[in-house]
């Protein structure tokens, strides 16, 4: 018996290997979402078969971004995720938001299409369980000079909310403004007054030589871009 397991054992570590190298090599673009998340559930369950758990996983919560979007409390009620597996889980979009945020505060990334602006700002709001107005300063070349959390509750008190942008937008001597708002548990467009919100801004800020470029709606695993729409991009001329 302590054959067959030493056996196993060596199978099992031949198999991860094999995994491991191939993401060496060939990075994550070469592997299915269950094989992606079987390799990063090696490193919690560092003696058991996780491809099983990944396939799990994936059925319970519907995809990849629903195992990352999971709870802590739903991730355990899973068979076979433990705390620590739970954390591992939670840990990832979190260091990615985390990752964009200091890669933008230090090295110029550009916001120069809707798609570059709904990709980052979805990376940055996608955990927020609370609504929240974000600002990206810009210079002339839309590279980001700094972005900020600008309040909590979305674009519900526009007064304290242009102030704390043209203050900063100044402060940073940044021509260019975007924005973007979630909406926990709604969908990816705007209200009635998410519109009359961005109008008044926008209108605002050119006054001051100030151009709002985009305001950008993340909601569940969608974003939107107001300044990609035919019928909103009159806004932000």
């Amino acid at each position: 018996m302590g054959n067959k397991q030493s056996k196993d054992n060596n199978i099992h570590a031949g198999h991860r290997q094999r995994i491991k190298t191939k993401f060496i090599e060939s990075g994550l673009s070469a592997f299915e979402d269950h094989q992606a998340l079987e390799l990063l559930l090696f490193y919690a369950l560092p003696q058991k078969d996780t491809n099983e758990l990944a396939h799990s996983l994936i059925n319970e919560f519907g995809s990849l971004a629903g195992v990352f979007e999971a709870s802590a409390e739903a991730l355990q009620r899973v068979n076979g995720v433990g705390e620590n597996t739970a954390c591992l889980i939670k840990l990832i979009p979190e260091m990615y938001s985390r990752y964009l945020k200091s890669k933008a505060e230090n090295a110029g990334v550009e916001l120069k299409t809707a798609k570059e602006a709904c990709d980052y700002f979805y990376s940055l709001l996608m955990n927020r369980q609370e609504e929240v107005l974000a600002a990206a300063f810009l210079d002339s070349r839309l590279c980001i000079k700094r972005t900020v959390i600008i309040s909590e509750g979305g674009l519900t008190n526009t007064d304290v909310s242009l102030r704390k942008i043209v203050n900063k937008a100044l402060d940073l001597k940044t021509p260019n403004i975007m924005l973007a708002h979630n909406h926990p548990s709604g969908v990816a467009a705007p209200s009635a007054n998410d519109i009359e919100a961005v109008r008044v801004i926008a209108k605002t800020l050119r006054t001051l030589e100030l151009h709002l470029c985009d305001s950008i709606i993340v909601a569940g695993e969608n974003s939107f871009s107001m300044a990609g729409s035919k019928k909103l991009s009159y806004l932000f001329k």
